[in-house]
C-alpha cells in the first residue's frame, strides 16, 4: 500500500464503533492522524464516561505517526462538531481523509482517497471524493470512479482549497439568489429534481436541523464543482438506527458490502455521470428523474 495521507477521525460516544474504526486506520498506517471527540451532553447520565473512553483509543496508535487532539469540553452537536473539526483539520493540511466514527472502510479506500487527492490536487473543479457508494454501478471500460454532482460523507476526502468555501450558516437571502439562478438551473437541469433542492437548501437555512452536509452539498452546487464516487463500494456505514432514520434509509444504507480495488484508472475526461444521479435521486430522494 502507498503511503496514506493525513486521516481526520471524527468522534463521539461510541467507543465501539471507534475502536473497529481504529483497527482499518492501523492497517494503512497514516503519518498524520488527526483525533477530534465533542464532549458529553448535560445531563446524559454516562455519557461522560463514554466520551472519555472514545478519547482513549488514541491507544491504538501504535506505529510511528504524527497525533493532533481536539477533544471539547462542551458538547457542540453533530453540526457544530463535525464542521469545526474538519474546518480545524484543514487549517493543518492542504488535503486529507475524513472518517466519522460510524464509518468501516476497505483497506483499499486509503489508497483510493490518497492517491486521487495528489492526481487532482491542482483541479479546481473537483470538490470531494467520496468511498461510499450505495450503487453498484459499472462504467464501460477500466474505470475505476466516475463523476458526480452529489457528494457522499460517509467516508470522504477532500481539499483545504474546496473547503475554503463552505460556510456553516448561509442566510436565507443568499440561499434565495442562488436557486433562481442561472447556475442552480444548469447544476440541477431536471425539472423535477429541483424542488428537493430548493427544499433541502431552505430548511438548511433555518438551522433547525443538526446537520453539516446540507452546507456542504450547497457549496459543491454553488461552485458547479465535480464529486468522485468509486465504481464498488469502499465503506459501511456501522451506525445507522432507526430513531434518526426512515425504515428504508437503513435497508438501502447500512452496513452494505465493501469492496477492495487493486489499481486506480481514471477517466479520460471530467464529466458527469447521469446514470449515478439520476438512480441516486429516484432510490434514495423519491425524486422522479424518468
Amino acid at each position: 500500500m502507498g503511503a496514506c495521507c493525513a486521516v481526520l477521525v471524527i468522534g463521539f460516544n461510541r467507543p465501539d464503533k471507534v475502536a473497529r474504526l481504529m483497527s482499518r486506520i492501523r492497517n494503512a498506517r497514516p503519518m498524520r492522524l488527526y483525533f477530534s471527540v465533542d464532549g458529553a451532553r448535560k445531563g446524559v447520565i454516562g455519557e461522560d464516561r463514554k466520551c472519555a473512553a472514545v478519547r482513549d483509543c488514541v491507544r491504538f496508535i501504535d506505529w510511528p505517526c504524527e497525533v493532533h487532539k481536539l477533544f471539547r469540553e462542551q458538547n457542540l452537536g453533530c453540526k457544530n462538531a463535525v464542521s469545526s473539526a474538519v474546518s480545524w483539520f484543514f487549517d493543518h493540511v492542504e488535503y486529507g481523509i475524513i472518517l466519522e466514527d460510524d464509518c468501516l472502510p476497505s483497506d483499499s479506500f486509503f489508497k483510493f482517497t490518497s492517491e486521487l487527492l495528489l492526481h487532482y490536487k491542482n483541479e479546481t473543479s473537483i470538490m470531494h471524493i467520496s468511498g461510499y457508494n450505495p450503487l453498484d454501478i459499472s462504467l464501460k471500460g477500466t474505470d475505476s470512479y466516475y463523476f458526480t454532482k452529489i457528494q457522499q460523507c460517509w467516508g470522504w476526502a477532500s481539499w483545504r482549497r474546496a473547503w475554503k468555501n463552505y460556510s456553516f450558516n448561509i442566510s436565507p437571502e443568499k440561499c434565495k439568489k442562488f436557486v433562481r439562478s442561472r447556475k442552480f438551473k444548469q447544476f440541477f437541469p431536471h425539472f423535477a429534481e429541483r424542488p428537493y433542492w430548493k427544499r433541502l437548501f431552505k430548511e438548511m437555512t433555518k438551522n433547525k436541523a443538526d446537520v453539516w452536509d446540507s452546507q456542504w452539498e450547497f457549496a459543491i452546487a454553488e461552485n458547479m464543482g465535480f464529486c468522485i464516487n468509486p465504481c464498488r463500494n469502499l465503506v459501511s456505514n456501522i451506525g445507522l438506527s432507526n430513531e434518526k432514520y426512515a425504515d428504508n434509509i437503513i435497508s438501502n444504507c447500512n452496513n452494505i458490502l465493501r469492496y477492495e480495488i487493486t489499481d486506480v484508472n481514471h477517466p479520460e475526461e471530467i464529466i458527469f455521470s447521469n446514470e449515478f444521479t439520476d438512480r441516486i435521486s429516484e432510490e434514495y430522494f423519491n425524486i422522479p428523474i424518468n
